[in-house]
């Protein structure tokens, strides 16, 4: 089943259309040109046995544990691919990104003022080229079933493939000497999971808004109180299957993922705009948060102090510091921790400093 989200294009258009022509092209031509793309890859099964929903049983739930695939298929993932403006030099890494769980490639260019918010504008005006994924099940990506197959490690499955393509200058034009795999919330558990299983995929990982503290994480994670998306708003969602969930109010969305210096206008439009987890990843996400003793590149973590899912307790403490021990290998390691800000960093006012930090990180690992 594919489904497209289509009240986020219906919400661009409106902002679009409130934009004058003239304006418009001066912006565009400010932060360089984007164009969307549509991916394919084919996922196999790696599961032994049958798997189905009509027959559910525990050897579900033994596979997902085993960060198995349990089913054979292609999907079509969304991509937007955005590069510098004309008159800046085009760096010689691309930066794949990958999105959290219940957001889409939208939130790498945020509608409430990009100026501050936009990544995408950031690092294009900084030289880099940026692609930004729709994970399977989210955005304008195919719509899957929702927990046999848009779980964690389909999407680290569905990942590496990405990355193969663009690394091969597929979709790109070109062929890039570094790779960075930028990854947000799950985006970043998904990429601890090809750090894993493909050391080889990515030359630099940097990683937001994740911890590796598993005794807080899952409880945490629940108090964002993740509903079914169809009876949360029938007329909208009401044709996705139930394993599709997302916030259901403005106050779950605010506990999930904000806290502190942030603006209340940037929470209304991230929740005007949220998008959907699934079961499927909801149950995984957590058996990715592994060492990956492999890769021997840099790494980056940046973290809100106050990340009520990934910090334990009101302060997150030392767990973002467990990169150094979950990357044992790495060539560097680069741990900020950033103060009154929540999940979604770069919708709170640090969200520049993370940029910076980052921004500097990459200029010191550059082939």
């Amino acid at each position: 089943m594919k489904l497209t989200c289509s009240f986020l294009a219906l919400a661009s258009s409106r902002l679009i259309a409130a934009v004058p022509t003239v304006a418009r092209n001066a912006a565009q031509a400010e932060a360089g040109s984007c164009r969307d793309v549509v991916i394919p890859v084919h996922v196999t099964k790696s599961a032994a046995g049958k798997f189905s929903t009509d027959a559910y049983d525990v050897n579900v739930l033994f596979a997902l544990a085993a960060r198995e695939t349990l089913v054979t298929a292609d999907y079509n993932i969304s991509a937007r691919i955005c590069e510098p403006p004309a008159n800046v030099t085009t760096l010689d890494t691309v930066q794949i990104l990958a999105h959290g769980a219940t957001f889409n490639k939208q939130m790498w260019d945020f509608p409430y003022k990009p100026e501050s918010h936009s990544w995408t504008r950031r690092m294009t005006r900084a030289g880099y080229t940026t692609v930004a994924v729709d994970l399977l099940g989210a955005g304008n990506s195919s719509f899957p079933d929702g927990l046999l197959e848009a779980q964690t490690e389909t999407n680290v499955q569905v990942m590496h493939q990405v990355v193969q393509k663009i690394r091969a200058g597929t979709y790109v034009d070109r062929v890039f000497k570094q790779v960075a795999f930028v990854g947000f919330s799950i985006g970043g558990i998904i990429a601890n999971g090809i750090a894993d299983k493909y050391p080889q995929d990515v030359d630099v990982f940097v990683f937001i808004g994740i911890s590796w503290d598993l005794t807080w994480i899952y409880p945490a994670f629940l108090a964002g109180l993740q509903s079914s998306a169809r009876t949360i708003d029938p007329e909208r969602w009401g044709n996705l299957e139930p394993y599709y969930q997302t916030q259901p109010t403005l106050a779950a969305r605010e506990v999930a993922c904000f806290y502190g210096d942030y603006d209340k206008e940037a929470l209304e439009t991230d929740f005007a705009t949220r998008d959907f987890d699934t079961l499927g990843a909801a149950i995984t996400f957590t058996y990715h948060l592994i060492a990956a003793p492999d890769f021997t590149g840099p790494v980056f973590l940046g973290i809100g102090e106050n990340d009520g899912t990934f910090c334990g307790g009101p302060k997150c403490g030392s767990q973002p510091y467990a990169l150094y021990d979950k990357f044992p290998a790495a060539s560097s390691h680069s741990v900020k921790v950033y103060e009154n800000t929540g999940h979604a960093i770069l919708y709170h006012h640090s969200g520049e400093r993370l940029m910076d930090d980052v921004e500097q990180f990459l200029a010191g690992q550059r082939p």
